[in-house]
């Protein structure tokens, strides 16, 4: 974990020139109140003289012909033989990145470690001496790596802050929100910025600690689980949180079809898309993960929801509904993008309903859970006093559990 007495130490800048063009608490169940292309033009010499490029596989591509130009990584292309029926390599954040220089006679195109290139990478089915074929490394060319937090209060963060910020200078946060300048940063809705807690939409003041004294709130577990991610990925990976979780909301208020719910109980989200005159969540949350994908890709979804509907059993299909409507609306294939729910506090007022959480995985495809149990040394992962709301030593210790879960089953 990095841990920065100044979490804007990190220039916001620098990473645009890489990537970009530069609430309430919440209420138990029965409560009333309330690619640019990052191929080869910058990392091999591309000069196709006459070289055979497959078919869609870059921008700048030469036209087909019977040579090809050898890259900077070595490659050399002795036949350049046309594809009779050619594609182009799948855009990616990477580039490819060319190993052992095989050339394609109509067959496979250049060997990649990181998969295919963007914009003008490796061609599948191309001749040899593409746009993309080699490159000087393309496993340290930039990815972006988007993981949505999705949920309640307790993913929106509420949790005491701890006295130094937890920061990573490779996490990038999505902005779910207008805020006020007395936030002290100026950010507006969906622009990218330094990572800084709170996480999601804006700071909500101070709460009591147990024992009486107060302090600030807005951590939440996409803190811990972003620090996490970011250092368990190779330095060229940085890793984006796009946040859409609203405290005291019943899961039906999360679905495209919101029905009576589609009204946030603590008011609009100020910058979110309004449909018929106030803010459902789930617009929200698409219209943010469809802004990062266009600079990153969308590699998982961690959630944090049920105490507004603890125990109740309907949960869990209205679970399944909003995340295979989100999976299909964002175009994102379940295998590779796995959905991880957190169990609830507890020593709180809805442990009951933990034994929904753990159900997750019949219910979701490529779906699944982590515990809110102690830890290995037996340390109670508890509230903040509040019977419902992790404290900070908690609200850490289940960032760090979805991480380890998503480094066992994310695809990357």
């Amino acid at each position: 974990m990095i841990i920065r007495n100044n979490p804007l130490g990190v220039s916001i800048s620098a990473l645009c020139l890489v990537f970009i063009a530069c609430g309430g608490e919440d209420v138990p169940s029965g409560s009333t109140s309330g690619g640019s292309s990052m191929g080869a033009t910058t990392s091999s010499t591309i000069g196709v003289t006459s070289g055979s490029v497959g078919g869609s596989g870059g921008t700048q591509a030469g036209t087909v012909g019977t040579t090809g130009t050898p890259a900077t990584s070595g490659m050399t292309a002795t036949t350049g033989m046309a594809a009779t029926s050619s594609t182009g390599g799948d855009p990616g954040m990477g580039g490819a990145t060319a190993t052992t220089g095989t050339t394609g006679a109509g067959g496979n195109g250049p060997t990649s470690t990181t998969g295919a290139g963007a914009a003008g990478g490796a061609a599948s089915n191309g001749g040899a001496g593409g746009t993309g074929a080699g490159g000087t490394g393309g496993s340290d060319e930039p990815e972006f790596h988007i993981y949505l937090a999705l949920g309640q209060s307790n993913m929106q963060g509420a949790a005491h802050v701890p006295d130094e910020p937890i920061f990573h200078p490779r996490v990038m946060v999505l902005q779910g929100q207008n805020c006020p300048s007395s936030d002290g940063h100026d950010y507006g809705y969906g622009e990218w910025r330094e990572m800084f807690t709170p996480m999601i939409r804006c700071y909500e003041g101070t709460r009591d600690y147990p024992g009486g004294a107060s302090g600030p709130i807005g951590l939440g577990p996409a803190d811990m689980f972003a620090v996490t991610m970011a250092e368990a990925a190779p330095e060229n990976v940085t890793i984006g949180i796009v946040g859409a979780a609203y405290g005291g909301t019943d899961i039906q208020a999360h679905l495209p079809n919101c029905s009576s719910f589609c009204s946030p109980p603590f008011g609009d989200v100020s910058g979110a898309p309004v449909v018929n005159g106030t803010t459902p969540i789930y617009q929200w949350i698409l219209d943010l993960a469809t802004k990062a994908q266009e600079v990153g890709v969308i590699k998982g979804i961690i959630f944090h929801h049920g105490e507004n509907n603890s125990g109740d059993p309907n949960w869990l299909t209205h679970v399944q509904t909003y995340i295979s409507s989100l999976r299909s609306d964002l175009n994102l294939a379940p295998a590779e993008v796995p959905f991880i729910a957190g169990e609830l506090p507890r020593t709180g007022c809805c442990a009951e309903h933990n034994t929904l959480v753990q159900q997750i995985p019949d219910y979701v495809e490529n779906g699944h859970w982590v515990s809110s149990g102690p830890t290995e040394d037996n340390v109670v992962l508890g509230d903040r006093g509040d019977s419902l709301h992790w404290s900070t030593f908690s609200v850490i210790e289940m960032g760090k559990r979805y991480a380890a879960k998503m480094l066992e089953v994310g695809n990357y």
